[in-house]
């Protein structure tokens, strides 16, 4: 899939390179005085210009693939002990990565339902649970699990009912025999909406709320985000359900194919510019780190098929988080009734929730303060400036008094 992309897109560019030149050519505002001068240069070619962007894009796709066979034959395997479990339901675990004795404030990580949970537990160099841990504090991460049989007719409300809400009680459990008020509650992507829910219906199970990369309003994507929830919204919502419904019906659940296509729709070209730089980069951490990440996003997580649908047609379609009418568990989400202290991290260059779809969410929560790192999505959770500029902001909000 990557590699079709990667080579439609130097298809179209040995198509239009006779355009690159021409004032109507729809450059983006910061490539638009380089592509202009490429656009000249390659005018004067004259009919050698194709042939010389064909053998630049031929070029560009063999180290290309010198990446993905470098990725590929990387030793590096995640070794990473688990935590010990303290509550556990169907797949569903809560692992605690406190360390013994620790006085701390009890910290309760969600993270999204359709990746794997240990993207907050990557590699001993970027680990989100156990740096808090040498905080002092005592981070807990709700890792859903593969959906098994208990959870293969789940919709997003049967999670939250049934595992979030638990999970909640059982840390909150913990926080009370440390002397401690309701834990603190951060979610990362799609876990900061089930968070927010947490933290409006249950006060009592949410002292503090952090919120990373939380997508919200979906009529503010950006890119190819927003052309295809454009084009998904001139779908009949109930035949899109129904199309969802009827794959988890035939499979099981939703493979993880599918929801590896749509993230790469987000961004068809960044296979291509990571692997590229795969292919230069020497030995170390930042190549351990790239293998230990890939590894981590190739590692998908089958979706129950009614939480596929919902988060298709009611979050994606409709924005019925935005608006007001997304119901989880039969009562409305409703931010605005968030009292607890939040902090959001919203970051201008993610493209999984974009600052328009992310921003939203604060911005509903009386009193939330932001903060705008200069990363993306999952550079917020393990990119080289995550530390400076999200794991410790995080950690001196969540130990505010």
């Amino acid at each position: 899939m990557h590699l079709a992309a990667a080579a439609a897109n130097y298809s179209q560019a040995i198509s239009l390179q006779a355009l690159a030149e021409d004032a109507r050519f729809p450059w983006m505002p910061e490539l638009r005085p380089e592509g202009r001068a490429s656009g000249k240069g390659l005018s004067e070619a004259g009919d050698a210009a194709p042939f010389a962007v064909a053998a630049e894009a031929g070029r560009r796709l063999r180290e290309m693939i010198e990446g993905i066979e470098r990725y590929q034959a990387h030793p590096l395997r995640r070794t990473l002990p688990d935590p010990p479990v303290v509550w556990s339901d169907g797949a569903a675990r809560l692992l605690d990565y406190g360390a013994p004795g620790a006085r701390g404030p009890v910290v309760v990580a969600t993270p999204s339902l359709v990746n794997r949970a240990y993207i907050l537990d990557l590699h001993p160099a970027r680990s989100l649970m156990r740096w808090l841990a040498t905080q002092g504090m005592r981070p807990l991460l709700l890792d859903w699990g593969l959906p098994g049989p208990g959870e293969a007719r789940f919709d997003l409300s049967d999670y939250f009912r049934a595992r979030m809400l638990p999970a909640a009680e059982a840390a909150a459990a913990l926080a009370k025999e440390a002397g401690q008020g309701p834990p603190a509650q951060l979610g990362y992507c799609m876990g900061g909406a089930f968070a927010t829910a947490l933290a409006a219906r249950r006060p009592d199970l949410c002292g503090r709320l952090a919120l990373i990369g939380s997508p919200w309003d979906f009529s503010r994507l950006q890119g190819l985000g927003e052309v295809i929830a454009s084009l998904a919204a001139r779908e009949d919502a109930a035949s899109v359900r129904a199309r969802v419904l009827a794959v988890g019906e035939a499979l099981g659940a939703v493979p993880v194919d599918a929801l590896q296509t749509l993230f790469a729709a987000l961004d068809p070209t960044l296979a291509l510019r990571k692997f590229r730089r795969f292919a230069r980069q020497p030995e170390g951490l930042s190549a351990e780190l790239f293998v230990a990440t890939e590894d981590w996003l190739n590692d998908g997580v089958t979706l129950a098929a009614p939480a596929a649908a919902e988060i298709a047609v009611d979050w994606y379609m409709r924005n019925r988080t935005a608006t007001g009418e997304w119901i989880l568990d039969a009562e409305p989400v409703v931010p605005e009734a968030v009292e607890a202290p939040t902090l959001a991290f919203c970051a201008p260059s993610d493209r999984i929730a974009p600052p328009g779809c992310a921003e939203a969410l604060p911005r509903a929560i009386p009193g939330a303060r932001l903060r705008r790192p200069r990363t993306g999505h999952v550079g917020m959770i393990i990119g080289s400036r995550a530390e400076a500029d999200v794991w410790a902001p995080l950690a001196r909000f969540l130990e505010e008094d």
